[in-house]
């Protein structure tokens, strides 16, 4: 072990942490600062030479953050997502209930395919225009939105970055976490659905018929397609991929793929360089630094230095460990960015893992954690803090900072419970 590198490393992490973690100052320029630091330091006075510290950095996850931005561009471009939320909008027939479940379920859902940001961007609008042409506050029906987009974030190996690294670590794709997360998945969105009905949306006024009928009228969701032929290429191309990666191709080759494949054929309306300034480049950077930082504490001793603490501390009891993973995990990310949390804590739970306890349990916890726990403060989840200020914008009467907190801390204490119940259950049946 190496105390005088992990000791800087983690007050480089510590700082990063913290400028991560909020929205008032441009995190990027420190970013770039403290990997710079971190590699000359490693460079310098520690001697790794420059394949070690490239072998830091997980290629697999930042080319997949890379394609993926292409391929929601052109489900956005082609107006695929708006088209299958005002689909929904049009079922309900202007039902507010009916139209809060869909929404609930259809966010959900979704999510575990699309990032959650780009879906609040499609959805917030809709919900908004929806509620008005009903004359009913909107609230309720984005906070919903915003609350199921963490439960679903647990589904899928690519639903979130922190699904994406964990899989990657423990060689969980779809089958894996559909197995594992799926039943969890079930009773918490359901639970939730119906808590926010029962107590909340029941108490709210209902749209009248003639505002129905209004909503109906002005609803048309083939209005949103400009070219079928590309709408429905996308579409195809789309299901193709999450196809090919449910069946266990590695999810950065097929997305990779599948983003050539759009940008050639939608090459005569759209070059690369017409979308180049929507990938975020800075997040594949500052996700690059992350990985240095992480995996270079790993490789100084810090991570094998607190796991053999907790596995004494733990023995051999797996419900303890199922308890620490999920009661660190959640703690951090309630506070803190969950992506860096989740680097941050990979190779700790890993060597846990490693010391000969079931896996599966404290892999469920770890997920669960990171995802879940975003909904205990809105500033733990950037989707939350999103809805708030589109919120803001159209002057939503009844949601601000102070609601969601409220609720959200309500539900991130629920779902806690839930997932503490169910991976409790999961071992003592399965271990």
């Amino acid at each position: 072990m190496n105390p005088q590198a992990i000791v800087l490393i983690l007050v480089l992490f510590g700082i990063l942490m913290a400028f991560f973690s909020q929205n008032k100052i441009d995190y990027f320029p420190f970013a770039l600062i403290i990997g710079v630091i971190a590699v000359v330091s490693m460079r310098m006075l520690w001697n790794l030479d420059e394949i070690e510290i490239l072998g830091f950095i997980n290629f697999n996850t930042l080319i997949f953050i890379f394609a993926i931005q292409i391929i929601i561009y052109f489900a956005t471009n082609d107006r695929v997502l708006e088209y299958v939320a005002i689909k929904l909008v049009h079922i309900t027939k202007g039902n507010n209930r009916l139209f809060f479940y869909l929404i609930c379920i259809f966010t959900g859902t979704i999510v575990a395919f699309i990032e959650d940001l780009t879906l609040s961007l499609i959805l917030v609008p809709l919900i908004y225009r929806t509620c008005r042409i009903l004359e009913i506050p909107a609230g309720t029906y984005m906070m919903g939105m915003t609350i199921t987009i963490n439960i679903g974030a647990i589904l899928t190996p690519i639903s979130s970055l922190k699904n994406l690294i964990i899989g990657e670590e423990f060689g969980w794709g779809f089958a894996e976490y559909f197995a594992n997360m799926g039943i969890l998945f079930l009773i918490t969105l359901i639970i939730t659905i119906f808590l926010i009905d029962k107590f909340i949306l029941k108490k709210e006024e209902k749209p009248t018929e003639r505002n129905k009928e209004i909503l109906l009228s002005m609803l048309d969701p083939n209005i949103v397609i400009e070219d079928k032929k590309y709408f429905i290429t996308t579409i195809i191309i789309i299901l193709a991929t999450f196809v090919l990666m449910f069946i266990g191709f590695e999810p950065s080759i097929v997305a990779i793929i599948s983003a050539a494949i759009l940008l050639i054929i939608h090459s005569k309306n759209t070059k690369f360089s017409d979308l180049k300034s929507e990938i975020s480049w800075r997040i594949i950077i500052i996700f690059a630094v992350l990985f240095i930082l992480a995996n270079s504490l790993s490789h100084f001793g810090f991570s094998e230095f607190i796991s053999s603490n907790l596995a004494s501390v733990i023995g051999d009891n797996i419900y303890f460990a199922v308890l620490i993973t999920l009661g660190i995990s959640s703690l951090l990310s309630a506070f803190l960015a969950g992506t860096p949390v989740t680097i941050m804590l990979l190779p700790i739970f890993s060597a846990i893992i490693g010391e000969g306890f079931f896996p599966n349990p404290i892999i469920i916890a770890f997920i669960s954690g990171v995802n879940m726990a975003g909904n205990f403060l809105p500033q733990g989840s950037a989707c939350d803090l999103l809805t708030l200020s589109l919120a803001k914008k159209y002057k939503v009467v009844n949601l601000d900072y102070k609601r969601l907190l409220k609720n959200g801390s309500i539900f991130a204490l629920i779902h806690f419970l839930i997932i503490l119940g169910y991976t409790m259950l999961y071992t003592l049946i399965l271990s």
